[in-house]
């Protein structure tokens, strides 16, 4: 199974880009073009009042009476059929039961790269055993036996050998039951010519079960998973203490309980493979899987998926392919690396991940070509070391509207609200509700004490804690001064802002204006989202931010007016004198 659609994607782009062959451009162009006529035609189905699995089924054995549904399946090519079979019986479902169970599928063309990391790293199909514990679809089994019944009518195996090695060595679990229903029909119907020739029975290993309420034994050389994703609340005593080694601070994510799950099933030295969210590289509640992952694997490679609208059918998420090597078995070291995957192109290689040599909570960083040095070089430093600290956001104002109020002054009791909306990049930043700073505007209020900790009263930077597809940075901060304040008694911002705030116990050393700037440059945001999974900005991922040296900066940006170029440079200066020796105090000096 596919995605909860509870994150938001930060790679969302436009089909058709430059490098595209017409061929590429038009097989992207259909892909995208069948979600909405599927979905017209499932909404179509619903009112026929027939079972979603038995649509299904008529129309694996073609017998089905829906004339636009037979049509629609019998344009689609041979490979792509059985995962928009898998699809229609999703978009068939409930809408509360779909989403509670994730019921959104991987496309062929990323389950193509999946199993061929698995055979890349020493995985035989057809003889070694291989898991999908969220098999819903067969979005893996259909072309695992797919593949297993070519390579071995290749070696000059009959029907009978075929059948046996894919009853033998693939297995799924599902906890639907009409989706583990579904998974064995598209099977049978992928072998349906070798099952035609021979006695033998194809037995397809799918077991309809919970995957996280079984005890998992290594018995499997490989797993491969795209696990439902999303929060779980009210998590049980008896499940907080099977994945506690996965959970941070009492936040429960399937995935996570997934991978956790995947890794007991793999032998010493087996292969994992997990599609999942990317918001696990950096997102403070997931720092207990990256450590656990470290402990007990070696990182193969991660692979972002470039999102698009047309790529997953209802997916608003950010993510990639996981490859790990359970730990057990010797084996040479080996360096992580990443690869861009896209829709209609090779994948790219990006380069070496940067993670952790020992197991930690440390933050990964993905590879960027332009940025050659160690992401967390020591000769970098954070906003704690130039004199500042993060927060999030105080003000909910939809969970606290009898304490807002639009206006156009501040009573005794308020304080202006700063919106999200109001933030633009180095502009000046006011608190009006609509964020159009050309019109005399309404202001928001919220009443606050004037001695409340949430009241900000010192100047302080302001930035979005979201973006999203249509803005080129994911980085986006404006100063507020007090002195343009409305009323002048502070101010307070809502929960989709940070603000970056001077420590009022030490120095800074450089100023507002200037770190502003350098936030809002090409040069931090790249590096920003080397540790970002999501459009989110978090706290914790600000608070590691390699920048410049503050004396760099200073340097850089003093009487500059191209401000990314001044962020290079301030870099590069910080990295050169990184690597030049300290002098060496001549005889008699003194030390």
């Amino acid at each position: 199974m596919l995605v909860c659609t509870c994150e938001r994607s930060a790679l969302g782009r436009g089909c058709v880009r430059s490098g595209v062959t017409t061929t590429e451009a038009v097989l992207s162009d259909a892909t995208a073009s069948r979600v909405p006529t599927l979905r017209r035609l499932a909404a179509s189905a619903k009112k026929s009042g027939v079972l979603p699995l038995q649509i299904c089924k008529d129309l694996i054995n073609g017998t089905s009476h829906d004339r636009g549904l037979g049509q629609f399946f019998d344009t689609l090519p041979s490979e792509e059929r059985h995962y928009w079979l898998a699809s229609l019986y999703a978009l068939l479902m409930p809408t509360d039961r779909r989403r509670k169970l994730s019921a959104y599928f991987t496309p062929p063309h990323l389950a193509k790269h999946a199993l061929k990391v698995l055979t890349d790293n020493g995985i035989v199909l057809g003889q070694h055993r291989i898991l999908d514990p969220a098999s819903g679809g067969a979005a893996f089994l259909v072309p695992l036996a797919a593949s297993i019944s070519r390579l071995k009518k290749d070696a000059g195996a009959n029907a009978r050998q075929i059948v046996g090695a894919v009853n033998k060595t693939i297995a799924g679990i599902e906890i639907e039951p009409d989706l583990a229903a579904l998974s064995k029909l598209l099977l049978r119907d992928v072998l349906k010519n070798e099952t035609a020739r021979t006695s033998k029975r194809l037995k397809p290993a799918i077991k309809q079960r919970d995957t996280l309420a079984l005890r998992a034994k290594p018995v499997f050389d490989a797993v491969i998973v795209n696990p439902p994703y999303g929060r779980v609340f009210r998590a049980p005593a008896t499940l907080l203490d099977e994945f506690k080694e996965v959970i941070t601070d009492g936040h429960v994510n399937q995935y996570a309980l997934f991978a956790r799950q995947a890794l007991r099933w793999a032998v010493p030295g087996g292969l994992v493979c997990l599609i999942v969210p990317m918001s696990f590289l950096g997102g403070p509640y997931f720092s207990a899987l990256r450590k656990f992952l470290l402990s007990e694997s070696s990182i193969i490679s991660l692979d972002p998926i470039e999102q698009r609208s047309e790529l997953f059918m209802d997916v608003l998420c950010d993510v990639c392919v996981l490859t790990l090597r359970k730990h057990g078995t010797k084996r040479p070291a080996h360096v992580p690396t990443s690869s861009l995957l896209k829709l209609c192109e090779p994948a790219k290689l990006l380069g070496n991940l940067d993670v952790p040599t020992e197991p930690s909570e440390r933050i990964w960083a993905l590879p960027n070509a332009l940025h050659q040095e160690s992401f967390f070089d020591s000769a970098c430093e954070s906003l704690e070391d130039y004199g500042y600290v993060v927060k999030t956001g105080y003000f909910v104002w939809n969970r606290e509207q009898d304490r807002y109020r639009v206006g156009s002054c501040a009573r005794r009791s308020e304080v202006p609200l700063y919106w999200a909306h109001n933030i633009k990049a180095n502009a000046a930043c006011k608190p009006l509700v609509d964020g159009n700073a050309d019109k005399k505007q309404k202001i928001g209020f919220a009443a606050i004490g004037q001695d409340s900790p949430a009241v900000v009263t010192t100047d302080a930077i302001i930035m979005q804690r979201t973006s999203n597809s249509r803005q080129r940075r994911r980085l986006i901060a404006a100063v507020v001064r007090q002195s343009s304040v409305p009323g002048g008694k502070g101010f307070v911002s809502e929960n989709h802002t940070l603000l970056v705030l001077p420590r009022p116990d030490t120095a800074q050393k450089i100023s507002l204006t200037v770190l502003c700037r350098l936030l809002n440059t090409e040069a931090v945001d790249s590096r920003f989202r080397r540790i970002s999974g999501t459009v989110s900005v978090s706290v914790s991922a600000l608070k590691v931010l390699p920048l410049p040296s503050h004396s760099q900066v200073k340097v850089a940006f003093a009487g500059s007016k191209d401000d990314d170029r001044a962020a290079d440079t301030a870099y590069a200066l910080t990295m050169k004198a990184a690597t030049v020796p300290p002098i060496s105090p001549v005889a008699g000096e003194e030390r």
